[in-house]
């Protein structure tokens, strides 16, 4: 059977017809650069006619963009019988740019000297344009991700392990790690220690499922040291969760700070209730006496003992709450405002004071603190007001909170930004505590306490930010 070999011409025009058909466009020059050949898809490409380009110099497509030393470079490989590969940016006969994978060949004859060279050459503008969005797409995020003060880690999962894709800045500050020691790595063996391995594995099973992860966690810098972060972490896309972004707010401080808070709240609590309960033996003592004294003598003196016995008490009272304010209201659940201003009525010496409650509503909050709050608030009303002062409970209008007014002779304008000091007393009975003891269950809750003027003219303690349970339905 006949086929190329054995037949030239019939395999020179096979050659023939498989380069005007292909769809790189193929053109060959001589050994000085002038085109002796283009095929169809040349044509198309450069927009160059065949009878414009053939006995041209290639350099017709050079755009500019490239200097001399390219060009060069270029010329001494294929010179030297070497393939020449790589990217380059022509010019269309209309002047347009356009971006093309170039391979050119040398030809040899049967001596081995070059004859001609021919140039295939693919047109990858549209890819080169989509790689470089892509590449500032990149670039953009990347500064976006350097702006945050807070570490990022943009990470995918390769099987069950997270691979650092990318980095921030304050990542790197953070954890001391470089961003190319990290990069294409699996995340945890870097910065999970091995007592911690299964918490972090428990982790990316949720993210791999799409689910959103806050919680704190332990995680080690490069410097071996151990720190606390508030991590939150989400996939970018939850129906695909491939990718996830991270970040790391450092809480190490915090919780230290926090920790020793909790210490020494426990330790001068401990304190004030060894106080109080070595100071209460006695003062029971020396009430009992007083009874005894009182029912045997008739004596003026022995109502002044009785009050400052109960004033005492009063101080044992207030110095055992002060111990125990550094706690925060971790929990709470719904109270009425209504019932516990009628039990705290009940626990103070209210002589002939009224109370009128004008509130259904209820609320989230610590409901033994909550009480204490009110008892304080009655007896400063009755301390300022007199035994025969009405004390009001209500809400606040835009319903942000309630208040507690009465009807007494109310605090001065410029005595109101100091009710709430340690030791601030106007009268010769008080102990200067009580109000602040309001202030500091109040902010415990994470509420705000402001005192103004009263309907009446007295004082209006109004307590805002308070979080809406339910009404209560009577």
């Amino acid at each position: 059977m006949e086929d190329a070999h054995t037949n030239p011409e019939r395999g020179q025009r096979a050659f023939r017809e498989a380069v005007e058909s292909t769809g790189h466009a193929i053109y060959w020059t001589d050994t000085a650069g002038t085109i002796e050949y283009v095929n169809p898809a040349f044509e198309a490409q450069t927009g160059y006619a065949a009878a414009e380009a053939i006995g041209s110099n290639a350099s017709i497509l050079q755009s500019g963009v490239h200097d001399e030393r390219f060009y060069e470079r270029l010329w001494d490989t294929i010179l030297a019988g070497e393939t020449w590969e790589g990217e380059i940016v022509n010019q269309r006969a209309d002047g347009e740019r356009y971006v093309v994978e170039q391979t050119i060949s040398p030809i040899t004859d049967d001596t081995g000297e070059i004859t001609r060279f021919v140039a295939v050459n693919e047109d990858v503008t549209e890819r080169r344009e989509y790689r470089d969005r892509l590449e500032q797409e990149r670039d953009r995020f990347a500064a976006l991700l350097d702006a945050v003060p807070v570490p990022l880690v943009l990470i995918a999962f390769d099987c069950e392990d997270p691979r650092v894709e990318q980095v921030n800045g304050a990542f790197d500050e953070t954890f001391g790690f470089a961003a190319n020691e990290l990069e294409g790595t699996t995340l945890d063996a870097h910065i999970v220690s091995d007592a911690r391995q299964e918490q972090a594995r428990e982790i990316n099973e949720r993210l791999r499922h799409g689910e959103q992860v806050r919680r704190e966690v332990v995680r080690r810098t490069a410097a071996g040291e151990e720190r606390t972060f508030l991590l939150t972490a989400t996939a970018l896309d939850r129906d695909s969760p491939t990718e996830c972004l991270a970040t790391y707010l450092d809480i190490t401080e915090r919780e230290r700070a926090r920790a020793e808070l909790e210490r020494r709240t426990a330790d001068l609590e401990d304190f004030a209730n060894v106080v109080s309960h070595d100071l209460r033996n006695p003062l029971n003592v020396a009430s009992g006496y007083l009874d005894l004294v009182a029912d045997e003598h008739d004596s003026p003196h022995i109502d002044t003992v009785r009050s400052a016995h109960e004033r005492m008490r009063e101080l044992i009272e207030n110095v055992l709450t002060l111990a125990r304010q550094g706690k925060s209201v971790d929990e709470t659940h719904p109270v009425s405002i209504a019932d516990v201003a009628t039990d705290s009525w009940s626990t103070v010496e209210t002589a002939n004071a009224m109370l009128d409650v004008e509130t259904t509503r209820t609320i989230q909050a610590d409901e033994a603190r909550l009480r204490q709050m009110f008892g304080n608030l009655v007896r400063n009303a009755v301390e300022h007001g007199g035994s025969d002062v009405t004390i009001t409970v209500g809400d606040l209008p835009d319903g942000s909170g309630f208040y507690i007014a009465d009807d007494g002779p109310g605090i001065a304008p410029t005595e109101r930004e100091r009710v709430f000091d340690r030791g601030h007393t106007s009268t010769e009975n008080g102990t200067g505590l009580g109000l602040s003891i309001v202030q500091e269950i109040v902010e415990a809750h994470g509420w705000d306490v402001t005192v103004t003027e009263s309907e009446t003219g007295g004082a209006r303690f109004e307590i805002t930010g308070v979080e809406r349970a339910a009404d209560r339905r009577r």
